[in-house]
């Protein structure tokens, strides 16, 4: 069972073949390296690094979402609720959220935790219901600082807001055991909800 824990392929002719792997598998393609991973909520295949491989079939990277996406007006909720997150200067803490996927109904919710402006220590152990964790950046701008590198190290949806009481946005990413892909938001939801997805913006300009 270790040896398939990951395992390796060449990938020398489309179709890819489904994988062997029970955690993940590195894929070498005529462009580059890759990564691809399988859970009981999406499939990705994750771009590690590129370069020329004569002879060998090129790879696009990709996600699917295997269950039905999550309702954007749960991200009016955690709006709300995350600019409630104030200290004593009015300024705002950042907060953990966590969405439970159990089929055709979704759940949000909050782990217990300590937060500060710049850092959250959330209580609990890892859950395989969780689809997607997502924390503020209070009135900071949306995106994923290397403290967030650090911790995202799952096979999972990761999501940052920011800018809470100004122009509220948001970024989304698919992560495979410590690489990334940016995804649009509505990749995962059925609707931004309140706030501007920055990957949308970055890709239409």
């Amino acid at each position: 069972m270790l040896d398939s824990l990951v395992t390796y392929y060449v990938h020398r002719q489309d179709p890819l073949p489904p994988s062997d792997a029970l955690a993940y598998q590195y894929i070498l393609a005529g462009n580059g390296l890759f990564i691809r991973a399988e859970t009981c909520f999406f499939e990705a295949i994750l771009p590690i690094a590129a370069c020329a491989v004569r002879g060998l079939a090129p790879l696009r990277h990709s996600f699917r979402l295997k269950v039905a996406r999550i309702p954007a007006r749960l991200l009016n909720t955690i709006l709300t609720d995350a600019r409630r997150a104030r200290r004593p200067d009015s300024g705002l803490n950042e907060v953990l959220y966590q969405f439970y996927h159990h089929g055709q109904t979704v759940q949000v919710k909050k782990p217990a935790q300590h937060t500060t402006a710049v850092a959250i220590l959330a209580a609990g152990a890892a859950d395989e219901r969780i689809l997607c964790d997502l924390h503020s950046h209070g009135n900071m701008h949306a995106f994923f600082s290397r403290a967030d590198d650090a911790d995202e190290q799952g096979a999972k949806v990761y999501v940052v807001i920011g800018k809470l009481d100004t122009a509220p946005e948001i970024r989304l990413r698919v992560g495979v055991y410590g690489y990334w892909l940016p995804l649009p938001v509505t990749a995962v939801f059925t609707g931004n909800g309140p706030f501007q997805d920055l990957y949308q913006k970055e890709n239409e300009s």
